[in-house]
């Protein structure tokens, strides 16, 4: 049984679980430890069998958490040498860690997994394919300014993609409490996903249709749940595809069984 456990998404926080075979990974942590045994428990998740945490890059509401959860669950971290750098250059804990190479599959316990780039305003950003049971892949894909022609190679070989949908373009350009240069950031090619582009990269996909779509890190200010359900909704009439379709929320922990 494969399942994904999204512990928290969004703008201030970000933490997801990927269980197969009774194992599991953590892909970022930017919750304190407390909130993160809080939610696991919500979710009736045993955060004893996490084997790893993989880091996408080094923003807080990434990685503020992961140091001290690798250090209690006694489990290494995952990343690229130079967002390990910059991760190991504030751990107190004497945690392991493990350096991934981009395009190169790696592997833990049962999962097989192979880091990509990403477009983002990091040191090194990258989202992860992760093999489950051997067979459907899961592809992790957010906190991306733009969707490259190889990115598009990775998510069309998957079963079930975690996606960015980070803002509405209209919400975020009428809203006045967000100054020009941090919209400028948000809308620039190392910024992040809109909902039209998230739906073009769904539109890109050539060959086997995803089982699964989560649509993920949505703004709280400048995006809204409805306006992608909405969109999802016509997209998949107009295109006549039958995935299912997720919506991560920040405050609303929840498990999606991948089937």
């Amino acid at each position: 049984m494969n399942k994904l456990h999204i512990v928290s998404s969004g703008s201030k926080a970000n933490a997801y679980i990927i269980e197969s075979n009774g194992e599991m990974l953590l892909i970022d942590q930017g919750l304190s430890f407390k909130q993160f045994l809080s939610r696991c428990d919500e979710l009736g998740i045993d955060h004893g069998k996490i084997k790893a945490i993989l880091v996408t890059h080094e923003h807080s509401d990434h990685v503020v958490g992961v140091s001290f959860t690798a250090k209690k669950l006694g489990i290494p971290i995952y990343s690229t040498e130079k967002t390990i750098e910059v991760v190991k250059g504030k751990d107190r804990y004497c945690n392991e860690f493990k350096q991934v190479e981009k395009d190169r599959v790696f592997k833990i316990s049962g999962f097989d997994c192979v880091p990509f780039s990403t477009v983002h305003d990091a040191v090194d950003p990258v989202g992860y394919n992760i093999t489950l049971n051997g067979e459907e892949i899961l592809c992790f894909a957010t906190d991306t300014g733009r969707v490259t022609t190889r990115m598009m190679s990775y998510i069309a070989l998957s079963d079930h993609i975690i996606l960015e949908a980070n803002h509405d373009h209209a919400m975020l350009y009428r809203n006045a409490r967000y100054p020009a240069d941090l919209k400028a950031r948000i809308r620039s090619g190392k910024g992040h996903l809109s909902n039209d582009q998230s739906f073009e990269a769904i539109e890109r996909i050539s060959g086997k249709c995803p089982k699964t779509i989560v649509f993920s890190h949505l703004s709280e200010e400048n995006n809204s749940p409805d306006i992608i359900f909405n969109m999802a909704h016509d997209f998949k009439k107009r295109k006549r595809l039958l995935f299912n379709c997720f919506v991560a929320k920040q405050e609303e922990p929840f498990s999606v069984l991948l089937i």
